[in-house]
């Protein structure tokens, strides 16, 4: 008799809630009005597969029951507004793509459900659908004749709670290894992040301690970060993709940092950062040196960034990813860091450096967009060094589901770290040939591509699409390159093959399975090859 009695009182409210609310059709009805509040708000979350769905099977419902939710705790959480605050359109859009954001929400829509004339208000509702986020990882590729592979597992999501935890064992041809992570993206509703991790490799240990709160939306007044970390990895020089020379490199960082907002009624974004960081990098021999080592570098400075954002966000689709909502602001974004390096907290010498970038990205028409960025950072060492680096993406949508691509890169860098060159070669710069197949001071990359999606999807677990490009790319080298290795001339590479997007997955990896061949006289990558590699764009 309780039970009914709770029952009908929760059944008796919800009438009275909604008794004097209008159901709305979507968010851009009251935009005008400013004097519309928040009544209330409304969770709908789901789960990751939609049972109703007659393609729906067994392991859809496996999946469904062993899954735990994403709890309204933790998307009221995320939430940018509450009941009672007064009625933002832009806010709502924001919330939108911070809970897009994570990695176990594969969508979300937070929409306007009702209109309430008797106090000129509104019921928001968030509905999000959930990623499978218990990852077991069991990898492998080859490119340009290596292999790599791991075993272990990852939940992205441990118990609904939007925390992950990862423990891996990896094996490449550079290093093995086990860690394991622990990453909060919110603790306590507090848009404070903190990660744990630590993993022991064949060529060091590793460890990454920090806690943060960053400006998890465009109006955050203020930001605050603590990070520690140490790496020790082995590094190796290539020629033409083959080892020549490696050594270890450890790195062990500290920073803190601090970030304020200008002008907080401006529409457009300002932001200053200020941030302390000691940087120590030493280098060691191991049994496969035959050319030496770098030497040891300290770069512990101060910095102080000045930021500054237009918002101007848009939803788009079959940019990067297929099949998925991607969120791209076409206002400028603009940074601009000061800083010195330090003797009084131990680096090498003292000396100013300055690092400046923007991106913009334009919609040229209904279906042509032009992404870009650039960047340029000086340091004024007593042989001073400098790395520039401009990246343009042209996307012409030639109908729903077909695209071309056109993709230009150029860097251009001058007394680099030898353990920090530009390289060439890869998963995204020239697939035909192996990673770090070449590297120098001066790089020129061109890529055309067309892009065939479809609406075919393997047992709704992976999407499908296809591809085929034609890259092509040049290295400069610098002079101690030159005379230990030949710096070869402009490479050329074309492929074509099947791209699965997991889209039901928080790692949203999308796997290239690619034929693909060389044009170069080098008897190593010049026959056809099949490369089967997983990044997390097209």
């Amino acid at each position: 008799m309780k039970m009914k009695f709770s029952i009908n009182l929760f059944l008796l409210f919800t009438v009275q809630v909604y008794a004097d609310c209008q159901p709305v059709a979507e968010n851009q009805f009251l935009t005008k009005d400013t004097g519309i509040t928040i009544r209330s708000i409304t969770y709908t979350p789901n789960n990751i597969f939609d049972l109703a769905d007659e393609k729906s099977f067994w392991l859809h419902e496996f999946a469904n029951y062993t899954h735990t939710v994403t709890k309204t705790s933790v998307l009221q959480d995320d939430l940018l507004f509450k009941a009672g605050d007064p009625l933002r359109i832009d806010v709502l859009a924001e919330t939108e793509r911070l809970l897009r954001s994570r990695r176990y929400i594969r969508e979300a829509e937070v929409n306007i459900s009702h209109y309430c004339a008797d106090d000129n208000s509104v019921i928001v509702n968030v509905s999000t659908w959930d990623n499978w986020s218990l990852l077991p990882t069991l990898d492998f590729s080859s490119e340009g004749g290596r292999s790599k592979s791991a075993i272990g597992f990852e939940e992205d999501n441990l118990l609904g709670s939007g925390n992950r935890l990862n423990l891996e064992y990896k094996h490449d041809s550079e290093r093995t290894g086990i860690g394991f992570i622990f990453y909060s993206p919110n603790m306590f509703g507090s848009f404070w992040n903190s990660t744990v991790a630590y993993s022991k490799n064949s060529d060091g240990n590793n460890y990454q301690l920090s806690v943060n709160r960053p400006f998890y939306r465009l109006s955050s007044p203020w930001a605050l970060g603590f990070e520690l970390d140490r790496t020790a990895e082995d590094i190796y020089e290539y020629d033409a993709g083959d080892e020549y020379n490696s050594f270890q490199r450890q790195r062990n960082h500290a920073k803190a940092e601090f970030g304020y907002r200008l002008h907080p009624e401006s529409h457009n974004i300002h932001r200053v950062k200020f941030a302390a960081e000691l940087e120590n990098v030493k280098f060691y021999t191991t049994e496969s040196t035959f050319f030496g080592i770098p030497p040891d570098r300290n770069l512990s400075r101060v910095w102080l960034e000045y930021e500054a954002i237009q918002a101007a966000y848009k939803k788009l689709f079959n940019i990067n990813s297929f099949n998925r909502t991607e969120d791209f602001n076409f206002g400028w974004q603009l940074n601009a860091r000061l800083g010195r390096y330090s003797k009084g907290l131990g680096a090498d010498e003292d000396a100013l450096f300055w690092h400046i970038s923007a991106a913009k990205n334009w919609q040229l028409a209904a279906d042509l967009y032009l992404l870009s960025d650039l960047s340029w950072l000086q340091r004024q060492f007593n042989q001073p060094q400098y790395l520039f680096s401009s990246h343009w993406q042209l996307i012409k949508q030639l109908d729903e589901y077909q695209s071309v691509i056109g993709k230009l890169t150029l860097d251009k860098g001058h007394k680099l770290f030898r353990d920090d060159p530009i390289y060439i070669g890869g998963d995204d710069q020239l697939r035909a040939y192996p990673s770090y197949f070449r590297s120098g001071e001066a790089r020129a990359l061109v890529t055309a591509e067309y892009r065939r999606y479809t609406d075919w999807s393997l047992w709704q677990l992976l999407d499908v699409a296809f591809a085929g490009y034609i890259d092509a790319g040049k290295v400069w080298q610098n002079a101690e390159q030159n005379a230990n290795t030949d710096a070869g001339s402009t490479l050329v590479g074309v492929g074509a093959g099947v791209r699965l997007l997991s889209n039901h997955s928080s790692r949203g990896t999308m796997i290239h399975i690619d034929l693909t061949k060389a044009i170069t006289d080098n008897e190593n990558v010049s026959g056809v090859e099949l490369r089967v590699t997983a990044t997390r764009s097209f």
